[in-house]
C-alpha cells in the first residue's frame, strides 16, 4: 500500500504541546504507524457522528486519547488537526471544519459552532453594494469595502455577514480567536489604516487568477504559502520527530506568507529587510540561510556566510540553526560575528598588526600622545576630537589631510573652516603615527586592510551568499568589506535590520558601499512577540526620534503594529534601592506561585555592576538565578531566573521581563553625553534604542522599576 501523505496543522502542535509527556510519546508512535497504513485496524479510523464535515475523522491513540484528522475526498492524504482526551477531542471535531478558501486558496480551520450561535445579522449597508446609510451612528467598520473585497482578504464566506456588521475595532478584537488568523490579521490591519491593495499583496503572498482555486484540491492548496503558514507536509520520520520534540517552537515550521516570500526566492541582487522588534527578521534570516544552503549542490565547496555584530548573537543564531537544519546544510553555513571574521582572515594572510579597540590601554596611550598636538586656539575639547575621529575620519575611511578637507561633516554641530580642519588633522595624523609606531590598527582600519587584500590579491572568496543580521549596528566600513567578500549577482546579499534598534551609534548607507537594494527592499510590519500594550510603551521611548532605513532614508513608524493583546506594562517607582529590590522579589514570587517557570522570567539591568547588585539580592532571598553570559548562548536546560544586561538580552525573548534600576544616571547612562548637541542627540538615540530593545523582549508582560530619581525616559 502507498504510504499516506501526512500534513500537520498548527492547531495539532498546540494541542500536542498540552499533553503529558507519556501521551506525547504515544502520539509520535501513532503518527509513524499511521503513515505506513492509515487503515490498520488498530488505528480505528472512523467518521464522527454529527460532524459538520464529511472529511473529519477520529483515530485511536490509546484507550483514552484520540486524534482528529481531515481526509480530503480524493488522494491518500490526511491532515492532523487536533489531539486530546477522548471526549474533548470529539467535542472539538464536532465544532470545526476544514476547507479551502475560494479566493486565497488557503486551507482554513473554521469554528462552525460560533457561526451557528451567531444570530441573524442586521442587513449591511456598504458604499459599494447599497445606497449610503442615513444613520451615521452605526456605520459599519468596513462600510467602504464590498463583500468581494472582504472575501478576497481571506474571510470565510460563512463569516462575511458578521464581519460586515462590525461597527468598531473592539468588536473585531472579539473575533481574534474565532476567525482564521489569515483572515483576522488583514482585517485588523485594514481597520488600523493599512492600504487594502498593499494588504492583498503582502498578506496573501501569491497572486491567484480568477477561478484558479479548486476548493476540493487540498494537495495543491497545501503547496501555497498561505497554507504553509498553518500546515506542514511531513516528508520523513526524522523531520517529524524533530518538529514534535519542540511543538511550541512554531517558528521552526510556520512562516507568514510575507516572510516565506522573502525566504524562498532567487533574488536578482542584494535584499534589504527592515521591521520593528518582534516582526521576525532574524527568523527570516535563519530560514533564508537554511534555504540557500539547500540550494547549493551537494558536492559544492561554497558556503553561506551568516554574520552579525556581537558574539552573543552568533551563539543564539547557531543554536537556532541547529534546530531547523540538517547536518549537511549546517556544514554549508558559516556563522561568525564580523570582527572575528576579520581577525581570522587577516591572520591567514599574515597580518602583522595588533587590532585594538576604544577601551584598549595601548590605544589610550596613543590617543593621549596625539592630543598633545592639538591647537588650543581652536577651543575644541578632547571629546570633540574623539567624536570627530570616530564619526567622520573612521566612518568615511579618511587617510589624508586632503581627504579630510573635502569630507562631508553632516550631523556635526561644530563648523570648521578649511584652515581649522588642517589644524585638527594634525592630531589625527599624529594618532595614526603613534598607532603605526606601536604596530597597532583600529578595527575600522583593519576592515579597510582586509578589503584591500581581497581586491589587490584578487582572492576568490568561498561564499555564495552573505546574510547580515542586526545590520543597523554596522557601519559603512563593514558593508564595503562585505561587498568585496561576495560576488555581485543572484542571491548575493540578504540584509536585515531595524534603525530603531541601533544601540552602537553607527550608521550605514548601503548605496555608499556599492550595495544597491532599489526594488528589493521589504518591510515586516506585524509584531508576533510583544503585546500591543508593550509595543506602545517601547515605541513611546523612541518618540521624537528619527530612525533611518539603512540607506539614507527615514524609516516609517506608523505601520508597525502588534496583533497580540495583554496586560499593560507595570511601571513602579520607589524611594530607595531596598524598596525596589523587595518589590522585585515579590513580583517574581507572585509569578512563580501562579505557575510561571523561573526560566521564563528575565531581570534586566543597564550595566554589569547593577545586574550583579540585583542578582545578589535575589540569591540572598533563596531564589535560584542564572546569569546570561555576555558571550555565550543561553542554556535553556539550566534552571533559574535569568539575569542579563540590556545589551545581552538583545536577540532573546522571555515571557516576563523586569527592567530594574531605571534611574537618572543609569538610563541613559551618565557617560553617554556630549558637548556637541548633534552628537548628544545621537548618543541619546542609542540609549533610547537600548531601552526600547530591552522592553520589546517581553512576550506576556513587561515590568519597569526605578528608585530615587527616576529616568527622564519614564517622565
Amino acid at each position: 500500500m502507498e504510504r499516506a501523505q501526512i500534513a500537520i496543522s498548527e492547531t495539532f502542535f498546540s494541542s500536542f504541546a498540552k499533553l503529558p509527556k507519556q501521551q506525547q510519546k504515544k502520539v509520535m508512535e501513532f503518527v509513524t504507524k499511521f503513515k505506513l497504513n492509515p487503515f490498520s485496524p488498530g488505528i480505528n479510523l472512523e467518521k464522527i457522528q454529527d460532524s459538520r464535515s464529511e472529511g473529519i475523522r477520529s483515530a485511536r491513540i490509546d484507550q483514552t486519547y484520540r486524534g482528529i484528522l481531515f481526509k480530503p475526498q480524493s488522494g491518500n492524504m490526511f491532515m492532523l488537526l487536533w489531539v486530546d482526551h477522548h471526549d474533548d477531542a470529539y467535542d472539538w471535531a464536532k465544532r470545526h471544519n476544514c476547507e479551502i478558501h475560494p479566493s486565497t486558496g488557503a486551507i482554513q480551520i473554521i469554528d462552525t459552532q460560533y457561526i451557528e450561535q451567531y444570530s441573524e445579522p442586521t442587513p449591511v449597508t456598504t458604499s459599494f453594494d447599497k445606497a449610503e446609510s442615513s444613520n451615521d451612528k452605526y456605520v459599519p467598520l468596513f462600510a467602504d469595502y464590498s463583500r468581494k473585497q472582504i472575501l478576497d482578504l481571506g474571510v470565510p464566506s460563512s463569516f462575511l455577514d458578521q464581519v460586515l456588521c462590525l461597527t468598531g475595532v473592539e468588536e473585531l478584537e472579539q473575533l481574534e480567536y474565532v476567525l482564521p488568523a489569515d483572515a483576522w490579521e488583514p482585517l485588523y490591519l485594514l481597520a488600523a489604516g493599512s492600504e487594502y491593495d498593499e494588504l492583498l499583496s503582502e498578506l496573501q503572498g501569491e497572486k491567484l487568477q480568477e477561478g484558479e482555486v479548486d476548493i476540493s484540491d487540498f494537495g495543491t492548496a497545501l503547496k501555497r504559502n498561505t497554507s504553509k503558514r498553518k500546515f506542514v507536509l511531513i516528508d520523513d520520520d526524522a523531520e517529524l520527530e524533530q518538529m514534535l520534540s519542540a511543538p511550541l517552537d512554531k517558528w521552526r515550521v510556520f512562516l507568514h506568507p510575507s516572510q516565506r516570500y522573502l525566504v524562498e526566492k532567487h533574488w536578482s541582487g542584494p535584499v534589504r529587510v527592515t521591521g520593528g522588534a518582534g516582526t521576525g527578521k532574524t527568523v527570516v534570516a535563519i530560514h533564508r540561510a537554511k534555504w540557500l544552503a539547500e540550494q547549493l549542490p551537494s558536492n559544492s565547496n561554497r558556503k553561506i556566510l551568516f554574520t552579525t555584530f556581537t558574539k552573543n548573537l552568533v551563539a543564539d543564531i547557531e543554536v537556532n540553526l541547529r534546530k531547523i537544519c540538517s547536518t549537511d546544510s549546517l556544514k554549508k553555513i558559516e556563522v561568525v560575528n564580523i570582527d572575528k571574521w576579520i581577525h581570522q582572515f587577516l591572520k591567514r594572510h599574515n597580518y602583522s598588526y595588533q587590532i585594538v579597540y576604544e577601551g584598549d590601554r595601548k590605544r589610550k596611550h596613543c590617543w593621549k600622545n596625539a592630543l598633545n598636538q592639538k591647537d588650543e586656539t581652536l577651543g575644541l575639547s578632547d571629546q570633540f576630537y574623539e567624536e570627530e575621529w570616530r564619526s567622520i575620519v573612521q566612518e568615511q575611511g579618511i587617510n589624508s589631510a586632503k581627504e579630510y578637507a573635502r569630507a562631508r561633516r553632516i550631523g556635526r554641530g561644530t563648523a570648521l573652516t578649511r584652515p581649522e580642519r588642517m589644524k585638527v588633522w594634525v592630531v589625527f595624523e599624529e594618532f595614526r603615527n603613534q598607532l603605526n609606531y606601536f604596530n597597532l590598527k583600529e578595527i575600522s582600519d583593519a576592515m579597510l586592510d582586509a578589503a584591500s587584500i581581497i581586491e589587490n590579491k584578487e582572492i576568490s572568496m568561498p561564499y555564495a551568499s552573505v546574510i547580515v543580521d542586526e545590520s543597523q549596528d554596522m557601519g559603512n566600513q563593514v558593508f564595503s568589506l562585505l561587498r568585496k567578500i561576495v560576488t555581485e549577482g543572484i542571491d548575493d546579499m540578504f540584509i536585515v535590520g531595524d534603525g530603531n534598534q541601533r544601540i552602537y551609534n553607527r550608521k550605514v548607507v548601503l548605496s555608499h558601499c556599492g550595495i544597491k537594494v532599489v526594488g528589493r527592499s521589504r518591510k515586516l510590519k506585524l509584531n508576533y512577540r510583544t503585546t500591543e500594550e508593550t509595543r506602545r510603551f517601547a515605541s513611546a521611548v523612541m518618540q521624537g526620534t528619527n530612525a533611518d532605513d539603512l540607506d539614507d532614508g527615514l524609516d516609517s513608524k506608523g505601520d508597525y503594529i502588534s496583533l497580540l493583546h495583554g496586560e499593560k506594562p507595570v511601571i513602579q517607582h520607589f524611594e530607595n534601592l531596598d524598596e525596589e529590590r523587595g518589590a522585585l522579589i515579590n513580583n517574581i514570587k507572585a509569578l512563580v506561585d501562579e505557575g510561571v517557570s523561573p526560566r521564563d522570567i528575565c531581570i534586566v539591568a543597564r550595566t554589569e555592576t547593577v545586574k550583579s547588585s540585583y542578582l545578589s539580592a535575589m540569591e540572598s532571598e533563596g531564589l535560584q538565578v542564572y546569569p546570561v553570559s555576555r558571550n555565550g548562548a543561553e542554556d535553556i536546560s539550566k534552571p533559574g531566573i535569568r539575569v542579563a544586561t540590556m545589551h545581552r538580552i538583545k536577540g532573546l525573548e522571555f515571557q516576563y521581563v523586569m527592567i530594574v534600576g531605571v534611574n537618572e544616571g543609569q538610563v541613559p547612562l551618565v557617560y553617554a553625553s556630549s558637548n556637541d548637541p548633534i552628537e548628544q542627540r545621537a548618543l541619546d538615540f542609542s540609549e533610547r534604542a537600548l531601552f526600547h530593545v530591552a522592553s520589546t523582549r517581553a512576550i506576556k508582560q513587561l515590568f519597569v522599576s526605578s528608585h530615587g530619581a527616576k529616568s527622564s525616559y519614564l517622565l
